[in-house]
């Protein structure tokens, strides 16, 4: 079971009390941004809404950040959790906290999301009972390539998203948790969505809707800050990892459905030299290397 702490009124799952929007916000390492992302949140918040911050092995000062927001703020939750890794955050909330919500929400802790946001997500999953998740778009000034792209192809972006309550049901029922160490979350959640729950059928447009007037920002990297260079350079690498690991997945999903599931990504490692060979993608070829080397190094400490 994940380490972790749990700062929120215990009452609450005693009662077994139901929210009307519960929110998650991923935090590792987010002082920087994290009280400007609350702020947000509470701007676009409601009564019945809940937030609840996912602190997952940050070492900087977010923890007494949002304890003392949380102090002021009724409606926001503290979770520490030692592991710092997203997915496993992912699954703290959805399945280990058990929050009861009539939808519920995801979004990153350097993300600012707009007073229309929790609204357009609510109205983007009520227009259809098929629909399992309704995904944000980032504003025209964050990114407008990927606005256009989602709101032309679809997708879900892992910034800002919603979940039906009937599909969490479904999730929790089926005991499905994403792959500790998966990168790009977002990208299986809107698979599963897009699947109804069945990897072995094809995708289904229509249980993914995307909401124009659901926007988020950020914080963009500047290339005169060295520290914004370096975490550009581990971005990158992690994009490289993304990419990999979803070229892993996708077979067995395919063949077994949900029971292909690992319980942690580097489980479909062992054989990656053989299945995954370096190939020409330009500038990424670099970083798809720098990738490679990290599973070729994670699969050798697995062996026995």
């Amino acid at each position: 079971m994940s380490q972790r702490v749990l700062a929120f009124n215990s009452i609450e799952v005693l009662m077994s009390v139901k929210f009307r929007r519960a929110i998650a916000v991923f935090a590792h390492n987010e002082a920087r941004n994290i009280i400007d992302c609350l702020d947000h949140i509470k701007a676009a918040s409601g009564p019945g809404d809940v937030c609840y911050v996912l602190n997952n092995g940050s070492t900087d000062a977010t923890d007494g950040l949002v304890r003392a927001y949380a102090a002021s703020n009724d409606f926001c939750r503290l979770i520490i959790i030692s592991i710092g890794d997203k997915a496993n955050a992912w699954n703290v909330f959805v399945h280990e906290l058990n929050v009861q919500a009539d939808l519920y929400v995801f979004t990153d802790g350097d993300c600012t999301i707009s007073r229309a946001s929790l609204d357009a997500l609510e109205a983007g999953l009520a227009a259809q009972p098929c629909i399992h998740a309704a995904t944000g778009v980032p504003t025209e000034r964050a990114s407008s390539r990927l606005r256009q792209q989602i709101l032309a192809s679809g997708g879900l972006v892992g910034n800002l998203y919603a979940l039906s309550a009937e599909f969490v049901t479904r999730l929790r029922a089926q005991h499905v948790r994403l792959p500790v160490g998966l990168i790009g979350d977002d990208s299986l959640v809107g698979s599963l969505a897009y699947w109804d729950l069945n990897p072995r059928q094809e995708w289904k447009r229509e249980h993914v809707v995307a909401c124009p007037a659901a926007t988020f920002s950020y914080r963009k990297l500047s290339p005169l800050s060295l520290a914004d260079l370096r975490l550009y350079y581990r971005r990158k690498i992690r994009y490289s990892l993304r990419h990999f690991q979803g070229q892993l997945l996708r077979a067995p999903l395919k063949a077994q459905g949900l029971s292909a599931l690992p319980s942690h990504i580097a489980h479909l490692y062992a054989d990656a030299s053989v299945s995954i060979p370096l190939v020409w993608r330009g500038w990424d070829t670099w970083f798809d290397f720098l990738a490679l080397r990290k599973i070729k190094q994670q699969r050798n400490r697995m062996r026995p």
